[in-house]
């Protein structure tokens, strides 16, 4: 057995439970991060709350096919490998799929050894990482987010506490980090944590740490987020994720800056600066009981709401040419990369509702998917392929499938249209007006 020494994240979705269960349980065998969804809606919270390595999604599920899956996933894949398991009969749409951006698919039975090195190959570091952590994201380069970053370089000079609101992947990361880049601890570190991806029985040893021996599997001391800020920044994404229990705990930490590693004697003072964020509404969840209201108002001393992308329309060329020549030089790439003009009337026409975050997933995928110097309308969707593929009406069809026919005929016939024409009972003239009807669709 060939255990991972990365903590890669994998995503099986998998409606048989039997399948499903022995493929996450090998999975996890070989020291990989499993999550397992057994329906379209699962899958896509799971794939919009963390970034996924390697994703392996069979093709029927309860709620959805696979191309339903993939339209919607589309958003959240970036470069991320999704592979498709189908049975014979659905091989069809596995096909459509692939041509529309998907890297592969198997058909069941599968060789699971066969899958697992896919895995390992596809996880490698070559592949995977955005490397947004050392990159830094222009901010302020509209009237929205310019009034947003003078009062975040206001703020830099007050050791406030500050809540970020806006919709998941308009850049609340990169307007804390903004802050903190403007802030007297700017040389001290920046940790950003995901409070809906941790595990609720690691998290408060993932927060407070833990020393040698305090639980079982404690072999070493362990320093967790508090301790690891410093005197720098702990940002606290998705904070309205966090659960009832470490929430009172947060609390204390804030009120009396002290906390206490798990197994520990004494008590450490936390000198950073919390900053948070969320995309759900806080008063709704104060009301519901799942989030404290004296804890919000600890967090939201300052507010501020970050713009959605499609309110922003001036930052999309900039931010995708940003995003576009970063991943050009973690793929090894020599040449600059272009926007031919359906690429660019594409993103500026998109409403992006995955936002700034969905705008980079686009580009690296594109990158990463094709060989070209030049990126057009159908890199960045492709989904758009599956549409064009799926007929939407009878006479689409009908249509779709005489020219299926015509073109079987066609390579048979050398791609002789004379030919081609005699064998289909046709005219040579009237072989033309159907292939130039259908080249015009």
């Amino acid at each position: 057995m060939m255990v991972s020494t990365q903590p890669y994240n994998i995503l099986i979705i998998e409606d048989d439970r039997v399948l499903g269960g022995a493929m996450s349980q090998r999975l996890r065998l070989e020291g990989f991060q499993v999550a397992w969804a057994t329906s379209c809606k699962e899958a896509l919270s799971i794939v919009r709350q963390a970034p996924q390595d390697f994703i392996l999604a069979d093709i029927r599920l309860p709620d959805g096919s696979g191309e339903d899956l993939y339209r919607e996933a589309m958003p959240f894949l970036g470069n991320t490998p999704i592979v498709f398991a189908t049975a014979f009969a659905d091989i069809e749409q596995a096909v459509r799929l692939v041509r529309a951006g998907a890297n592969d698919y198997l058909t069941k039975p599968y060789d699971v050894e066969a899958l697992l090195q896919r895995i390992r190959e596809s996880v490698s570091p070559a592949f995977t990482g955005t490397g947004e952590e050392a990159e830094i994201v222009p901010f302020g380069l509209t009237k929205a987010t310019q009034e947003l970053a003078v009062s975040l370089r206001r703020l830099a000079r007050r050791d406030l506490p500050v809540l970020l609101r806006g919709e998941t992947g308009t850049g609340k990361e990169v307007a804390a980090r903004y802050l903190h880049r403007h802030s007297q601890n700017a040389a001290r570190p920046f940790v950003a944590v995901n409070c809906g991806a941790i595990p609720r029985e690691l998290s408060e040893s993932q927060f407070f740490g833990h020393e040698r021996g305090a639980f079982t599997g404690a072999a070493a001391k362990h320093v967790g987020y508090f301790e690891e800020a410093g005197q720098g920044t702990l940002f606290l994404d998705e904070v309205g994720e966090l659960d009832v229990n470490l929430q009172a705990t947060l609390l204390r930490v804030l009120q009396e800056r002290m906390f206490r590693r798990i197994g520990g004697d004494r008590d450490l003072i936390f000198h950073g600066r919390i900053i948070a964020a969320t995309n759900t509404d806080l008063q709704t969840a104060i009301r519901e009981g799942r989030f404290r209201e004296d804890l919000y108002y600890r967090l939201a001393v300052v507010e501020l709401v970050v713009p959605p992308l499609r309110e922003r329309v001036g930052e999309i060329m900039p931010l995708a040419q940003h995003f576009a020549a970063n991943a050009a030089r973690r793929y090894g790439l020599e040449t600059v990369v272009e926007f031919n003009h359906s690429a660019v009337d594409a993103l500026l026409a998109y409403q992006w509702p995955g936002n700034v975050r969905e705008l980079r997933n686009r580009i690296e995928r594109a990158l990463a998917l094709t060989d070209s110097e030049t990126i057009d309308a159908l890199d960045l969707f492709p989904e758009k392929r599956l549409d064009a593929a799926s007929p939407r009406t009878l006479t689409d069809a009908r249509l779709q499938a005489e020219l299926n026919y015509i073109e079987r005929v066609l390579a048979q016939s050398g791609g002789r249209v004379g030919e081609a024409a005699k064998r289909l009972g046709i005219s040579r003239t009237t072989l033309w007006k159907r292939l130039r009807q259908q080249s015009d669709r």
